[in-house]
């Protein structure tokens, strides 16, 4: 019996350091997955990506609100005074804020692959500890880590980077109003006082 019993414990001890070692080798096939140096380097490519991505989108609005403010003091008569240097220098200001959040938006993006990698990481070792074998944990965290990066390159860039310029959309349909309200008056004048309109019109 009791050499029964010794073979018993022996048997489980040694499938239970089999199965630590099994362990250990998924883990170990995870981590360098994740561990790979040019994954890194997708982190830094995302968030790159991404802020170039809004910077183009800012320098777009840029030239349609420096546009438009020219058209706007153009029509008031304000061009090369006071008015204009202090909208230039607003315009400045709200492209260096652009700047600003298109970088903390790349900054972001490669934040969120990062984080997104982990939580795959996580899992992955919570599997291997239940018995994944290290084949197919190597397969799940390759296949983990291209989801992830499509995942984190599609949501990076699906919002707008907002109207970085909104105060000047507004001068400029100020402007417009003003320029349709001069024009209506203009032709109200014209078409009262035309021969034969109104109070001079013979009957």
């Amino acid at each position: 019996m009791g050499g029964g019993g010794n073979s018993a414990a022996k048997e489980a001890n040694r499938a239970e350091a089999q199965r630590q070692a099994n362990i250990k080798q998924s883990t170990a096939q995870i981590n360098d997955i994740f561990n790979d140096p040019a994954r890194t380097g997708q982190y830094d490519q995302l968030a790159s990506d991404t802020t170039a991505f809004y910077r183009n989108d800012l320098d777009k609005q840029q030239a349609d609100a420096t546009r438009n403010t020219k058209f706007a003091l153009a029509r008031s008569g304000q061009i090369g005074g006071s008015v204009q240097a202090d909208q230039n220098t607003k315009l400045g200001e709200d492209y260096l804020q652009g700047v600003v959040k298109a970088s903390r938006l790349g900054a972001q993006a490669g934040a969120n692959l990062r984080a997104s990698d982990e939580t795959s990481r996580a899992n992955l070792i919570a599997m291997a500890q239940n018995g994944l074998d290290a084949t197919t944990a190597s397969s799940n965290a390759a296949s983990a880590l291209r989801s992830n990066l499509e995942s984190g390159q599609s949501t990076a860039t699906a919002n707008s980077l907002g109207d970085a310029f909104s105060d000047f959309a507004n001068i400029y349909k100020q402007s417009q109003d003003a320029a349709a309200l001069r024009s209506g008056q203009k032709y109200a004048y014209n078409t009262l006082y035309q021969p034969g309109f109104g109070y001079g019109a013979r009957t």
